[in-house]
C-alpha cells in the first residue's frame, strides 16, 4: 500500500510508520515535528526562510502547497480532525479537503483535544477528564483558543470532516467515548511503540529512588498535584527519594534524560497511558499514570503494570510510599513493564490492525 500519514502526536505516526514500512508498505509522514519535540518526518511544513509575520505566511503557504501536491495515495490518515493544520482563514478545512479529494481513502485518528471530545467531557462531568479540562483551561490554554475550541462553528466543521472520511480510529477510551454514536467509528487501536528504538535499562536503585515527572502541559498532566505530593515526600523521605520535575525537551534528549530514572509519573488526569508513559514502560521504568479499568478494558489489557493514580495529593503520596517498600523488586517490575509494551503495543502488530481497518472500511 501507498500510505500518507499527516500530522504528529508525540511520535505516534512515526512509530506507526516504522511498523507499516516493516510490513513492506510505502509510507510518507508529513508534519511539523510536533513543535519543540522535533520528531523527524519526511515532509515538514515549518517555515524555513522567514520568521515573525513573514514566517507565519510561509507556514500557511507550505501547508496549502503540501495539501495540493500530495496525491495518489491508497490511504491518507490525519492525526486529528482539528489539530493537524492551522485553523485560521479557513486553511484547515481547505487542506483536509484537498488531501481527502486527491487520495483514495481517508481516516482520522481520535487523539488529543478536538471540539467534539472537549464538549463531550465538559457535559459528562466525570471526575478525571472533567478535572483535566478544568486544569487545562486554567493553566494550558489561552482564552481565544478555548473560545475557538468550543465554538458551534468548529464543532460542526469537525463532525462534518469526520463523517466525510472512511473512518475515525480512536487510540484510547478517552477519545473513543465521545464518538460512540457516529456511523464510521472504527475499533480502538492501541498506540504503536517501536521497542527496537528504545533501550531497556535494568531498574536498579542506587542510594535513592529517582522519580521523574515530565513538565509539559501543566494542567492536563496534573503537575500541581504532583508538586504538592513531592513537597510532602521530600520532608518525609529526604534520604530515600530523588524527586525531579523538568520538561519541554526534544524527544531524543528526553530519552537520554530518563534512562537513569526509576519511576515516572506520566499524568494524574487520564484513564489511559499516553506515549511518554508507554516509552517509560518500554525502558523498564515503573510508570504511574492513567490505569483505570475503563481504559484497560478498551485496549484489552491483561495484567497491566501501570500504577493508576488520581488527581489527589494523598493518593500520590500513598502510592509512592508503597513503592519505597518494593524497591528491591524494581528490576523484576521493570522487566514486566517492557514485556507489557512489547505484547500490547508492538508497532508491527499495531500496523497490521491499521491495515485491516483501512482495507475493511470503504
Amino acid at each position: 500500500m501507498k500510505i500518507l500519514l499527516v500530522g504528529e502526536f508525540s511520535g505516534f505516526h512515526k512509530n506507526l510508520r516504522d511498523g507499516l514500512i516493516s510490513l513492506g508498505n510505502e509510507v510518507v509522514l508529513a508534519s511539523t515535528g510536533d513543535g519543540w519535540k522535533k520528531i523527524p518526518s519526511d515532509i515538514n511544513w515549518q517555515p524555513k526562510k522567514f520568521k515573525g509575520r513573514l514566517g507565519y505566511l510561509e507556514f500557511i503557504y507550505r501547508q496549502y502547497k503540501m495539501s495540493k501536491n500530495l496525491r495518489g495515495f491508497d490511504v491518507v490518515q490525519f492525526i486529528s480532525p482539528y489539530q493537524t493544520f492551522d485553523t485560521r482563514f479557513g486553511l484547515s478545512k481547505l487542506c483536509y479537503n484537498n488531501l481527502m479529494k486527491n487520495n483514495k481513502k481517508s481516516f482520522f485518528i481520535a487523539a488529543g483535544a478536538d471540539p467534539i471530545i472537549w464538549q463531550f467531557w465538559i457535559d459528562k462531568k466525570e471526575s478525571k477528564i472533567s478535572n483535566l479540562i478544568n486544569q487545562t483551561n486554567k493553566f494550558d490554554l489561552d482564552t481565544k483558543l478555548v473560545i475557538n475550541l468550543l465554538s458551534p462553528k468548529e464543532r460542526y466543521r469537525t463532525i462534518e470532516l469526520v463523517k466525510k472520511a472512511n473512518g475515525l480510529i480512536p487510540i484510547m477510551y478517552e477519545y473513543a467515548e465521545p464518538y460512540r454514536e457516529i456511523n464510521n467509528l472504527c475499533p480502538t487501536i492501541p498506540i504503536p511503540i517501536n521497542c527496537g528504538n528504545i533501550k531497556l535499562y535494568k531498574n536498579n536503585v542506587n542510594n535513592k529512588i529517582t522519580i521523574f515527572h515530565g513538565l509539559n502541559r501543566r494542567g492536563a498532566k496534573g503537575t500541581d498535584y504532583i508538586e504538592k505530593a513531592f513537597k510532602i515526600l521530600k520532608k518525609k523521605y529526604p534520604n530515600d527519594l530523588n524527586l525531579i520535575i523538568a520538561g519541554n525537551m526534544p524527544y531524543n534528549e528526553y530519552l537520554e534524560f530518563i534512562k537513569n530514572v526509576n519511576v515516572i509519573i506520566d499524568q494524574t488526569n487520564s484513564y489511559s497511558l499516553g506515549i511518554n508513559g508507554l516509552i517509560s514502560l518500554a525502558q523498564g521504568k515503573i510508570t504511574m499514570g492513567g490505569g483505570e479499568i475503563l481504559g484497560a478494558n478498551e485496549l484489552s489489557y491483561k495484567n497491566s503494570p501501570i500504577i493508576n493514580v488520581k488527581p489527589d495529593v494523598t493518593d500520590l503520596v500513598s502510592k509512592i510510599e508503597n513503592l519505597i517498600k518494593q524497591k528491591n523488586h524494581f528490576p523484576e517490575m521493570g522487566r514486566k513493564s517492557r514485556d507489557f509494551v512489547e505484547k500490547f503495543h508492538n508497532h508491527i502488530d499495531i500496523a497490521k490492525k491499521y491495515i485491516e481497518v483501512w482495507e475493511s472500511n470503504n
